[in-house]
């Protein structure tokens, strides 16, 4: 598998870690992302060890919605995410993927200056212990999760609460202006997530391997290249396409198709 891929558990099905761990090192993957919300009672040591027993290192840590209605929210919000970033430190974690929380009453503007506040602490507690927060652009749909849908709106906030940005291709492909919003997020992308969409896939989660669908990798995978990111590319392939083909038999091809087309724009 490409050196540069990592496979998310999201992914998998929600089942026990070690299970998840040896999934994803029968694909001949080398890197994994798992999610804090489903490693259950396991600690940062024995999460780490189940990933580099299987000869995997830890890509990322998915940890998923923040929070910043009031203070209150907030307050559980910053409990939460020191633990992660103490957790994707020790188990070797160089990146923390995350949505933003809903807006709750706020405006966009001033959601985004409320998340900016609310996080501070959190993101120099990150940069002190060398891990990267990375905010996600999403479908509008997860609006209870999030209030950026857009890559470049995804950029704006990072670069106010001075934190990274996860392309994630499958919300913000159509995005007007994605190839200008990619180069303008360049100095800020953490990870990027690959998956597809599929024409008439109206229900979500309704992701794709990636090739089966309408998303232009190539052209979009060679922008960001082009921007100067060097890092990984992470597969998150959620619903029941992927199911139906076979979990390890479909994240598979994802791989070897994402891997084709980085050989090919770096060849």
């Amino acid at each position: 598998m490409h050196p540069n891929l990592s496979i998310n558990v999201l992914s998998l099905l929600p089942e026990a870690f070690d299970r998840q761990v040896d999934v994803v090192a029968r694909t001949g993957a080398t890197a994994i992302t798992p999610d804090i919300g489903q490693l259950g009672d396991l600690s940062a040591a024995q999460t780490a060890r189940l990933i580099g027993d299987a000869g995997l290192q830890a890509t990322a840590l998915t940890h998923r919605a923040f929070g910043f209605g009031n203070a209150a929210e907030t307050q559980v919000a910053r409990d939460r995410l020191m633990a992660s970033i103490d957790f994707a430190t020790e188990i070797g974690a160089s990146t923390i993927v995350m949505t933003t929380g809903r807006r709750s009453a706020f405006d966009w503007v001033d959601a985004a200056k409320s998340f900016a506040e609310a996080i501070a602490p959190c993101a120099a507690q990150a940069k002190q212990s060398g891990v990267t927060l990375g905010i996600e652009p999403t479908s509008h749909l997860y609006a209870d999760a999030s209030f950026v849908h857009s890559l470049r709106d995804c950029t704006a906030l990072g670069h106010q609460a001075d934190i990274s940005v996860v392309i994630d291709l499958f919300p913000c492909w159509t995005d007007a202006d994605i190839e200008a919003a990619i180069a303008v997020a360049s100095s800020r992308i953490a990870l990027v997530q690959v998956s597809d969409y599929v024409y008439g896939d109206r229900g979500l989660p309704c992701r794709a391997v990636p090739g089966d669908g309408a998303i232009p990798l190539g052209k979009l995978l060679g922008v960001i290249i082009e921007s100067g990111f060097e890092g990984t590319y992470d597969l998150e392939i959620i619903g029941p396409r992927l199911a139906t083909e076979g979990i390890e038999k479909g994240l598979i091809r994802a791989a070897q198709q994402v891997g084709n087309i980085l050989d090919g724009l770096n060849g």
